[in-house]
């Protein structure tokens, strides 16, 4: 689980530190803002030890280098590494985190042991202790071009090679803007043959999809995300290395013929049923889940968001939707999801590079653009209809769920 991420002069950030809670957290800003960087630049981090740990080997510097160059080329696409300092204003960026890791514990109870001790414990995946890790690499600029055609050294300057080698951190998934299902066909085979000019948020994720059936539903596929899949009529399928979507009623339709929209719900309840994102400590990174969702779907994404974060998944989205942000406050009123932990982030650019502010509810962060500009355009229509008469208005409320900040049309 990601607890803080730390960038200085890394892409369009100048000083940024962020602290992630262990539920809900949601990233907002206007484009260019750097929503997308950020989120990539975490999954990264999270991602560091569970993939440097998967073989048996040390933990060195020289192993952590190779792996982080690797991964900033492929996550971020840059010509050259130096292109990810940021851009006039500095010869060096870092990009510095701390993520906690579980310990795998045994552990003897009796009878009379304290029950609240005892469900303490069991909030946790793997037992009770945790350890943090601590991972820092900066970006230099040098005059020596090497044969990976960049001019930028990197150095990992911290990494956690005298933490527990079976320290284990759960999985990190990262959903894409766009969604995947009619590119999955054949992609993981390209990718592992040629250079492809897609993101590697693409590959991990067919990747992640091509694992096989569980052989019980798994505990998240029920409740609300249960109630997405009906809602949906039916569910993806992966059969012969093609998916498609079968209908209640048997009926097929290819993962290129459905909408859009629809294809990114039903890659969520895939990955689910598949056992992808499945225990409490695993981070669900998810850009722009509104994108190219109707009202209606927007909900439902928003319904899943909150049910995975209840059920003790770290969730970290990025967003410029009013629609998401408010439905995700009015879900974590609801007294099923009271316990769910929240933190919001507002990226505002400036002449100093992106300025980050946070806070538990949406009130403790600015500048909040997209109500903004949601106020501003209920400004313009009111002045269009003062123009012409004939038309009628309709009613339309911007206050956010705790009064705040309210702006609204009335007929």
């Amino acid at each position: 689980m990601l607890k803080t991420l730390y960038l200085k002069n890394f892409t369009v950030f100048a000083d940024a530190r962020l602290e992630f809670c262990s539920g809900l957290n949601v990233i907002v800003g206007q484009n260019g803002t750097g929503k997308t960087q950020l989120l990539k630049a975490a999954y990264l981090m999270n991602r560091t030890w569970p993939d440097l740990m998967y073989k048996p080997l040390a933990l060195n510097k020289n192993r952590a280098e190779a792996y982080f160059e690797k991964r900033l080329q492929g996550l971020f696409q840059p010509v050259k590494l130096d292109n990810l300092i940021r851009r006039g204003k500095a010869d060096e960026a870092q990009l510095t985190a701390e993520v906690e890791a579980f310990i795998p514990t045994l552990r003897i109870t009796t009878a009379a042991e304290d029950q609240a001790n005892a469900a303490q414990f069991a909030q946790f995946p793997f037992g009770s202790v945790t350890e943090s890790l601590h991972w820092s690499i900066s970006l230099k600029r040098t005059q020596e071009v090497s044969l990976l055609n960049t001019n930028a050294e990197l150095t990992a300057s911290r990494i956690p090679d005298s933490a527990a080698v079976n320290a284990c951190v759960p999985k990190s998934l990262f959903i894409p803007s766009k969604e995947i299902v009619s590119l999955y066909e054949g992609l993981i085979a390209l990718l592992d043959r040629y250079e492809i000019k897609l993101d590697a948020t693409y590959g991990d994720l067919a990747r992640s999809m091509s694992g096989p059936e569980l052989s019980s539903v798994p505990a998240l596929a029920t409740g609300v995300l249960g109630e997405l899949e009906d809602e949906l009529g039916g569910k993806l399928v992966l059969d012969g290395g093609r998916l498609s979507f079968v209908a209640k009623d048997g009926s097929q339709t290819e993962g290129p013929l459905m909408a859009e929209g629809f294809r990114k719900l039903t890659t969520l309840l895939l990955l689910i049923r598949r056992g992808v994102i499945s225990e409490k400590g695993e981070t669900l990174f998810w850009d722009e889940p509104e994108a190219n969702l109707n009202p209606a779907y927007i909900r439902w994404a928003a319904n899943a968001l909150v049910a995975l974060a209840h059920m003790g998944i770290q969730v970290i989205v990025a967003t410029h939707s009013l629609f998401l942000l408010r439905e995700l406050e009015i879900l974590t009123m609801d007294s099923r999801f009271s316990s769910v932990t929240r933190k919001y982030f507002a990226l505002a650019g400036s002449d100093e590079g992106v300025v980050v502010s946070a806070g538990g509810d949406i009130a403790d962060i600015e500048p909040l653009v997209l109500l903004d500009e949601s106020l501003l355009q209920s400004d313009r229509y009111m002045e269009a209809n003062e123009r012409d008469g004939e038309r009628g208005w309709f009613s339309v409320d911007y206050a956010l769920a705790d009064g705040s900040r309210a702006g609204a049309i009335t007929r």
